[in-house]
């Protein structure tokens, strides 16, 4: 993939959300993206504030640092930052243009035990019918690459009300109590197969040997998750429609309507404040 430094010059179509997603760290500003190069972390966990530093000296081929590159667009530098999991288009550098969210960085990372999958809902402002965001549900056993966004909190904000589009409520920034997460450094991860999911009738699970792991475990419990909080995840006679497995515009076609909602709160918990 030609990694090209426009925001608006990387492909996206609603119909095809949210791909494609950056194959490696990137700082996204409103003008122009500047690609990363990651560095090997020789940890097997890290604090958020640590994680925050390190990432912070990640540099570009033409050596300037994501903190120099935040100090440049005149931005809140990394420890200024909160970490948010961006499971859908919010890591796509065309749709975080058109949300004008400011200078985010954005790195790889691998999600365990819990997976993307589709929302039941339809939002309605790019095409007709409309685009199914991303959220979160719990699979043991599982993994798949994802991508982890430093943002400030009133960044966080303005993701969020992108999301809600003028309904509020229907978002909410969770910060998970289950499941794990990595720094990734091969984002070319492959998740399990849809004939790696075993199905008992009542939940899914994933019972082959999993990945190593290739950078350090993270706080997921430091980290927001966009989570939808009306009818939640969609619920495709039981199981989950997985975004890995249901690209978005075969999801709508084939999927959508043919089943029902779960709760959110059913397929996910969350730190109680």
């Amino acid at each position: 993939m030609d990694l090209t430094d426009t925001p608006r010059m990387w492909p996206y179509e609603p119909s095809n959300s949210p791909l494609p997603l950056p194959p490696q760290p990137l700082v996204a500003t409103q003008q122009r993206l500047y690609w990363v190069n990651a560095e090997q972390i020789d940890a097997d966990a890290m604090s958020a504030d640590e994680l925050k530093s390190a990432v912070a000296g990640w540099k570009t081929d033409s050596g300037m640092t994501i903190d120099a590159i935040l100090q440049q667009e005149g931005a809140p530098l990394m420890q200024e930052r909160r970490m948010i999991l961006l499971l859908g288009e919010l890591a796509n550098p065309c749709r975080l243009a058109d949300v004008r969210a400011g200078p985010v960085p954005i790195i790889n990372v691998r999600i365990d035990d819990f997976c993307r999958t589709w929302t039941d809902t339809l939002d309605p402002r790019m095409m007709n019918p409309g685009v199914h965001h991303v959220t979160a549900a719990r699979t043991h056993g599982w993994w798949e690459a994802a991508h982890l966004g430093f943002a400030t909190m009133p960044q966080i904000r303005q993701l969020m009300e992108y999301l809600e589009d003028g309904s509020r409520g229907k978002w909410k920034p969770g910060k998970l109590a289950e499941g794990q997460l990595h720094v990734l450094h091969d984002s070319t991860l492959a998740p399990p197969t849809i004939d790696d999911l075993v199905w008992d009738g009542e939940s899914e699970r994933v019972e082959i040997e999993r990945p190593a792991f290739d950078g350090p475990a993270l706080p997921l419990e430091e980290v927001f998750t966009p989570l939808h909080t009306r009818q939640g995840c969609y619920n495709h006679r039981g199981r989950l429609a997985r975004c890995v497995h249901h690209q978005h515009r075969s999801f709508h076609n084939n999927i959508f309507r043919r089943g029902s909602a779960r709760q959110w709160d059913d397929v996910i918990s969350i730190q109680k404040r």
